[in-house]
């Protein structure tokens, strides 16, 4: 039996109408801010003023008073949340100059009598009208209000993240922002923040508002609120690895400077024995402690202090000490 051939040269079989996916469409080659609303966008709120402010916050991103987000998957969320309160509404894409952009428009509900408007692919389609027969009429639906209670605000900022919400990965300084319409719109944004601590700043960039999430804890403190627990996780892994390589880079930097203290003042001090040793009148003079410091460093120039004071019988500062009036005595500056 002779075994497939692996390598560049592999062919990668597909049946007809049976693609080949490794793994999620939304995640395969998503950035991490896609991933996080690749993790919101299925959720539905289960209470209608949680649904309300989600969509409230998604037109704070918009103009108008419309969700208008240039992702299209948080267009098709915002129509999922319409249609659970059985809205009507549609999506309309607007080309401009950068990318296309997608406003989620609520239709009025057709007048009794009226002709019914014909369905789209990007309409939702109303409740199932009763038969012809029926005199009956249908009862308009009443769109839910959103709430003042903590849920409200978690749901609202997470339908700005939809709309225009951006993070940065894990493993760089925490950046998460929130491109707003209107200064209004990022006073309520800030406002919803500071209900859950999370610090924040607004600034302007293009003339629209910013509203900016800077610190570890905030943004991992929104990124729970909002429901993104998976993406929670992969910025936290992402932090941890920074600090580590943080901390490894700090100590082995510390070393590398200590290191090179050690050899410049060793090299300071063979200079100072070799000049001790050639003037031998000044040699002779020196106290036996200091002329047995100078051995020790003569015949080991690599050893540390704490290695030279051991085979002294001493301590470091007072091995340190000598070599530093061996220094001092040749007249040679170990900063030279």
């Amino acid at each position: 039996m002779v075994a497939p051939r692996s390598g560049p040269e592999t062919v990668r079989q597909q049946l007809p109408g049976r693609p080949v996916r490794d793994h999620p469409a939304p995640l395969r080659g998503a950035s991490f801010t896609e991933r996080i609303v690749a993790e919101l966008a299925p959720h539905v709120p289960p209470l209608p003023c949680c649904r309300a402010a989600l969509i409230e916050g998604m037109a704070l991103a918009g103009e108008g008073g419309a969700p208008v987000t240039t992702r299209r998957v948080a267009a098709r969320a915002a129509l999922a949340i319409l249609h659970a309160d059985a809205i009507p509404a549609s999506v309309e894409r607007l080309a401009t100059a950068r990318r296309h952009r997608y406003r989620v428009t609520v239709r009025p509900p057709a007048a009794a009598g009226s002709p019914a408007a014909p369905a789209s692919a990007a309409t939702i389609p109303d409740r199932a009208a009763p038969a012809a027969c029926d005199p009956t009429p249908i009862a308009s639906p009443v769109p839910p209000v959103s709430s003042a209670n903590l849920c409200c605000s978690r749901s609202r900022l997470r339908g700005v993240f939809l709309a225009c919400g951006s993070l940065s990965r894990g493993d760089g300084p925490p950046q998460l922002e929130l491109l707003v319409g209107s200064e209004a719109a990022a006073a309520r944004v800030v406002a919803d923040l500071e209900r859950l601590d999370i610090p924040s700043s607004t600034l302007r960039r293009r003339g629209r508002p910013v509203v900016a999430v800077r610190s570890q804890a905030g943004v991992a403190t929104l990124l729970s609120s909002i429901g993104a627990h998976l993406g929670r996780l992969e910025f936290e892994s992402g932090r941890v690895v920074r600090e580590v390589r943080s901390g490894v880079n700090r100590r082995l930097n510390a070393e590398t400077a200590n290191l090179r203290r050690s050899v410049a003042a060793a090299l300071s001090q063979l200079e100072a024995i070799d000049r001790l040793e050639r003037d031998r009148s000044r040699w002779e003079r020196l106290p036996p402690a200091l002329r047995e410091a100078a051995v020790l460093r003569r015949r080991r120039p690599g050893d540390s202090l704490e290695s030279l004071a051991e085979a002294a019988g001493c301590s470091r500062p007072a091995m340190a000490g000598r070599l530093h009036r061996l220094v001092a005595i040749s007249g040679f500056s170990e900063e030279g």
